[in-house]
């Protein structure tokens, strides 16, 4: 009898306890929206967040990277503007995961702090380059016009901090490219 009331008590101590003490997405979403005074749509989820990062990572770095190796042409605004958008969207939508995550306790978007504010920052190194070319800034050295160095040379920066992420992510075994 003294085994079986031992056996009842410690199943009730874990079915207790994982009631008291466990929490899952849902639970930290609705505490992270009363503590923090945000309110999330609906469609963010850890799951959402980690396929959007696997996205970015997997379609739009190889789009950046052949509008990278194909002929960057200031001379004309539109292709510029049209790739600055596709920048600025991506980031929103990372930023906007990383939010969430941050504050329902998952982490960063990148893994973590440091290696998320390197990448956003060298999105808006690249946004803030196109921004320049759009207005009209040129550059050149002695063997005439580099306006498209510049800004190749900030999608290098880039397309190099992502790659280490994804590197980094392969050896630790949490990046799987599809």
């Amino acid at each position: 009898m003294k085994y079986l009331a031992f056996i009842l008590s410690i199943l009730g101590l874990l079915v207790g306890s994982s009631a008291a003490f466990g929490c899952d997405e849902k639970c930290k979403k609705e505490e992270a929206q009363a503590t923090h005074n945000v309110n999330f749509p609906g469609y963010l989820s850890w799951n959402f967040c980690e396929d959007t990062r696997t996205q970015f990572m997997a379609s739009a770095i190889p789009s950046l990277e052949k509008y990278r190796d194909g002929e960057i042409d200031t001379r004309y605004k539109g292709p510029l503007k049209n790739i600055k958008s596709f920048v600025n969207q991506r980031k929103d939508w990372l930023a906007e995961c990383d939010e969430y995550m941050k504050l329902t306790g998952k982490g960063r978007i990148f893994d973590d702090s440091k290696t998320t504010g390197q990448i956003f920052a060298a999105m808006d190194s690249v946004t803030k380059e196109l921004d320049a070319l759009i207005a009209g800034a040129t550059y050149s050295n002695e063997y005439g016009d580099d306006s498209a160095a510049q800004v190749r040379s900030r999608f290098d920066s880039l397309l190099k901090l992502v790659d280490d992420h994804k590197t980094l992510m392969h050896l630790k075994g949490k990046y799987v490219s599809r």
